[in-house]
């Protein structure tokens, strides 16, 4: 007597959207969760902060350069009226991210960089917090330091 294997079933359509909206809710979670986590260890200025409105956040690839979307939005009209912000991730040569906020200061009180390399292994795995006189200075580091 042959068994024959019984036939495969195609996963309904239901079943794959609840898969992906499954997917969505725990990359979601994760976020959360490094808000959380991070917001417990970051310097008090950054938890603290006054909103401004922000731009995008901005993806960099490993070896890309994040000035010029930076650039982009912390020159745009109204942003040094106004303030802005822009979150930059970056991937060190280990696929650790680095996380940086740039925010603009309004009437000209400069830009402060906010860098958070808690989950970088090998880095320092803290917090940095610069303050630079303008946005022309982030290009060069000149007149940027401790804040």
């Amino acid at each position: 007597m042959t068994t024959s294997a019984p036939p495969t079933r195609r996963p309904s359509v239901g079943t794959v959207l609840a898969v992906a909206l499954l997917a969505l809710a725990v990359a979601g979670a994760a976020w959360v969760a490094w808000e959380v986590t991070a917001s417990g260890r970051a310097p008090r200025a950054f938890t603290e902060r006054v909103p401004y409105p922000t731009c995008p956040p901005v993806e960099v690839p490993l070896g890309g350069a994040s000035l010029p979307p930076v650039l982009q939005c912390l020159t745009a009209p109204g942003a040094g009226r106004e303030g802005a912000e822009v979150r930059v991730t970056t991937l060190t040569e280990e696929g650790d991210p680095i996380r940086t906020s740039y925010r603009l200061l309004p009437a000209g009180a400069g830009v402060d960089v906010f860098t958070d390399a808690t989950d970088d292994s090998y880095g320092s795995g803290g917090w940095e917090h610069v303050r630079c006189p303008d946005v022309a200075a982030l290009r060069t580091g000149e007149g940027c330091g401790p804040a």
